[in-house]
C-alpha cells in the first residue's frame, strides 16, 4: 500500500451475520440506518473520537434463496414474482436502483452503513 493510500486508510468493523434470510437482514440494516441517522441529528460532535458517535459497519451476509427486485421493477409482474418463488426463492421488490438481481447460498453480500460525512469526498464517488 503506498504512503498516500495508508493516509487515507481507515479501519471498519464487520459483522459477519452468516446465512439470514433477506427480510431479516433488511431490518437490520434499516434500524442500523436509523441509528445513524438518530446520532447525526442528536449530536454536533460526529466523529470517529466522539464515544457517541454510531460507529460504521460493514454487514456481510449469505442469504437464503432470494430474488430482488429494484425501482425500475415495472417489468416484473406478480406472475413472475409468482413462478420465482415456486422454484423455492423468496421474491422482494426493493428501493433500491436495478433490476433482478438473485442472492443465495454461497454468495457473500456485503451492506457497508456509513456516514458519508466522515469520509473525504472524491471526485471517485
Amino acid at each position: 500500500m503506498s504512503a498516500a493510500a495508508t493516509k487515507f486508510a481507515k479501519i471498519l468493523p464487520y459483522c459477519n451475520l452468516g446465512r439470514m434470510k433477506y427480510d431479516k437482514a433488511l431490518t437490520l440494516q434499516e434500524s442500523l440506518v436509523q441509528r445513524q441517522l438518530s446520532f447525526s441529528r442528536n449530536t454536533t460532535g460526529d466523529s470517529p473520537d466522539n464515544p457517541l458517535s454510531s460507529p460504521d459497519i460493514l454487514l456481510i451476509v449469505e442469504h437464503e434463496p432470494v430474488y430482488t427486485v429494484g425501482i425500475r421493477s415495472n417489468e416484473f409482474t406478480e406472475i413472475d414474482s409468482a413462478v420465482l418463488q415456486a422454484k423455492g426463492a423468496d421474491f422482494h421488490r426493493t428501493n433500491r436502483g436495478g433490476l433482478i438481481t438473485f442472492h443465495g447460498p454461497g454468495q457473500l453480500v456485503a451492506y457497508p452503513i456509513l456516514n458519508l460525512q466522515r469520509y473525504k469526498p472524491s471526485i471517485r464517488w
